[in-house]
């Protein structure tokens, strides 16, 4: 009985001596990072709720009330909006002169200040032909925030077919086939279209939807600068819906507005373009920035397509043949009589002019002021041929009408886009719209606190949750554990856009804490230099 009693005494005697032992913790910290006590907005519409954020590394570990924080870094949220990064789809990272662009400028401070911490380039039909060169080149500029593109049919088709106002021939279609394929297994999220642009204005609706398809089997979409956003806008939307519905993939009408006095109101009906698709099941979705001014260059603008055809030397050739001269001019004078102009030459504002920076920031009206001519709408088509055969500028145009531009947000279809550079523009530099610098703040600021336009938790989906899931980014635009670590921290009572159309250089503000993977890119309103973004490929699911 002694022998079997004494080992479990000395077991005792030994426990009792573990347990008199100071507890020594060598177990890691639960979390990095824990943001406090937000009011959490997580990008899927549903109303907020109050709890701490758990970060580990580059993904939201925990969601909840009263998280741990032993041995990780706190932010207090108390009374702040804790949302998911917000994600841009329409973004021109494509190369720019300058260094306007997101290898030339990869810290990208406008976006970050104002919580995006995403951006899908190559638009408007724009953007690189070799999608996989270009992301190498993103990833080796070290960026502040993600990067993903498109491939954009009039890049493509310029490498085929050039700059000339016809069809391709079958085998022209094969080889932008091959191209349009080839970028979509180099990561790109879809086929870009700019039907409204040289050269994608070119070619006939079923090369477009031929293309569309090529993108459609890899599980890409499809999203467009439509060919008309005045007079033929309706046309357009239906163009539009139908490179989806018949290429079999989802389909975006980008940038979306109603350009010229006499189409105001039309809204009413390409949204209801929009409902009916969708009701027989037609996945068409809209993307809008929160301005009643567009902006893109003069020749783009304003000059006719057909005058374009060939490229700068013929058209430059044509403007010096009399007669074609005059037809060119007339044109130009109706597109700012009833398009982009808004009936007046002081709508149409130059932002920026390479060959004269002084013109930058004024109107055509101002510029015919300023040298003794005539305000008329003729006298300033004259001007803009001028400008053209000089170099060209870019500008903005208000042309835009407020009821429409709030109709259109207030769609369930409707995500936020700025259509602006993610490099900037290079602070201080001309006069840009201001859309580079307040997009996503302006929404929060105008459309939800001053004119509750949207709510907050609407607001945010469409900068966050719906424009994440429309790339097919699984892993972030939602507050959820396991999903990626792109978090805004801001305060709903004081976010908003300074940025102006006469002083455009001026960041957001309200926006406290951005993290961009796990990592601080933005903390106390101040960013940190850390560039922890990373490049986004649609097949990497």
């Amino acid at each position: 009985m002694r022998n079997q009693l004494f080992p479990s005494l000395l077991l005792a005697a030994a426990l009792a001596a573990f347990a008199s032992q100071p507890l020594v913790h060598s177990q890691a910290p639960v979390f990095d990072l824990v943001i406090r006590g937000g009011r959490v907005v997580d990008g899927t519409g549903n109303p907020w709720f109050l709890a701490d954020v758990g970060i580990k590394g580059d993904t939201i570990a925990a969601v909840r009330p009263g998280l741990d924080a032993a041995g990780a870094r706190v932010i207090d949220a108390k009374g702040l909006v804790v949302s998911p990064g917000f994600v841009d789809v329409h973004s021109h990272v494509e190369p720019r002169e300058g260094g306007e662009d997101m290898i030339g400028n990869p810290a990208t401070e406008n976006n970050v200040r104002q919580g995006v911490t995403t951006v899908i380039g190559g638009p408007d039909g724009g953007g690189p032909v070799d999608v996989g060169g270009y992301l190498e080149k993103v990833a080796a500029a070290k960026p502040a925030i993600n990067v993903g593109v498109f491939i954009g049919h009039g890049s493509v088709r310029g490498e085929v077919v050039g700059q000339a106002n016809r069809p391709a021939t079958p085998e022209e279609l094969e080889r932008m086939r091959g191209l349009v394929r080839a970028g979509m297994r180099a990561g790109a999220f879809g086929l870009g279209t700019g039907l409204f642009y040289v050269p994608g204005n070119y070619a006939p609706l079923e090369e477009v939807i031929e293309l569309a398809r090529v993108a459609g089997e890899f599980g890409g979409i499809h999203q467009s600068h439509m060919k008309d956003e005045a007079a033929r806008v309706l046309d357009s939307v239906r163009d539009t819906i139908a490179i989806g519905e018949r290429g079999g993939l989802p389909t975006q009408v980008t940038h979306h507005k109603i350009i010229g006095k006499a189409n105001w109101g039309k809204s009413v009906d390409t949204l209801r373009l929009i409902d009916e698709a969708r009701a027989r099941g037609v996945d068409a979705t809209i993307d809008q920035y929160p301005y009643t001014a567009s902006s893109t260059s003069i020749q783009g603008g304003l000059v006719p397509q057909w005058a374009q055809e060939g490229g700068r030397e013929k058209m430059l050739a044509g403007l010096r043949d009399e007669t074609t001269r005059g037809k060119v001019l007339e044109a130009i004078a109706t597109a700012i009589e009833t398009d982009r102009g808004g009936g007046d030459p002081g709508n149409v504002v130059l932002a920026a002019c390479a060959w004269d920076p002084s013109l930058a920031g004024k109107s055509l009206a101002q510029v015919l002021r300023d040298r003794g001519r005539p305000v008329t709408i003729q006298r300033a088509a004259e001007l803009v041929v001028e400008i053209v055969e000089k170099g060209g500028c870019s500008a903005v145009y208000h042309a835009i009408n407020e009821e429409d531009l709030v109709r259109i947000m207030q769609h369930p279809a409707t995500m936020i886009a700025s259509d602006a550079a993610p490099g900037a523009p290079v602070f201080g530099r001309n006069v840009p719209h201001p859309r580079a610098y307040g997009t996503f703040a302006r929404v929060l600021g105008v459309y939800v606190r001053e004119k509750k336009v949207l709510t907050l938790e609407e607001a945010v989906r469409k900068m966050s949750g719906f424009p994440a899931a429309r790339m097919g980014l699984l892993d972030r635009g939602i507050i959820r554990p396991g999903l990626k670590a792109d978090v805004v921290v801001f305060d709903p009572a004081t976010v908003k856009d300074m940025a102006t159309f006469e002083k455009p250089h001026q960041y957001a503000v309200g926006v406290s804490t951005v993290l961009v993977n796990g990592q601080l890119a933005l903390s106390d309103g101040k960013p940190t230099g850390t560039r922890a973004g990373m490049v986004l490929k649609r097949n990497r699911f």
